[in-house]
């Protein structure tokens, strides 16, 4: 009897612990320890709606730190701390002391170079070039990229939702960070 009750708790477990995704572990010597920096020479992305004027969600400064940082943690990299730099390109020193400040191992700098959204609601396409860079503490450049992206996005989306585009340009650039 007691069996049968367990069965159900048991395919539950089951069941939840193979919905949560797998946890990349950094190797040993690798860099865990990040701060993230971004940037944007795209001043503000279009908006759509009342929320997202409000909430100033049309910062890709702010859209590209947030999703930095959650797809970092999903790869194993603890991140300290973020920042939104008010310079189109973050300044090295801004970045050392961003580091030292929180005392990380790196920084990963993420920079909005250009978006073009005007196939998006036809297409459900945009155009998005961000570059990628890992900075350690003492301002050396360990590691850059340009990563040239044209995610698409359902149509529904693409019309009502301009950073979808952004957010997946951004989770494909920094899975390529070492």
């Amino acid at each position: 009897m007691f069996a049968l009750r367990a069965v159900p708790v048991l395919l539950l477990c089951l069941v939840a612990a193979s919905c949560a995704g797998p946890r990349e572990v950094r190797p040993p010597g690798a860099i865990r320890k990040v701060v993230v920096v971004s940037g944007s020479r795209v001043e503000r992305l279009p908006t759509g709606t009342y929320r997202q004027d409000m909430l100033d969600e049309s910062s890709p400064r702010l859209v590209l730190a947030r999703q930095a940082e959650a797809v970092l943690s999903e790869r194993g990299f603890e991140v300290v701390a973020t920042r939104a730099s008010e310079a189109p390109l973050p300044q090295t020193n801004e970045v050392m002391s961003f580091i030292q400040q929180n005392q990380a191992e790196a920084a990963v700098v993420i920079i909005l170079d250009w978006l073009d959204v005007s196939g998006a609601a036809v297409m459900g396409r945009a155009d998005v070039v961000l570059r990628m860079g890992l900075v350690g503490p003492d301002g050396q450049v360990k590691w850059t990229d340009t990563f040239r992206s044209q995610p698409v996005i359902s149509v529904y989306a693409a019309q009502s939702d301009w950073q979808s585009y952004l957010r997946r340009a951004a989770v494909d650039a920094v899975r390529a960070v070492p």
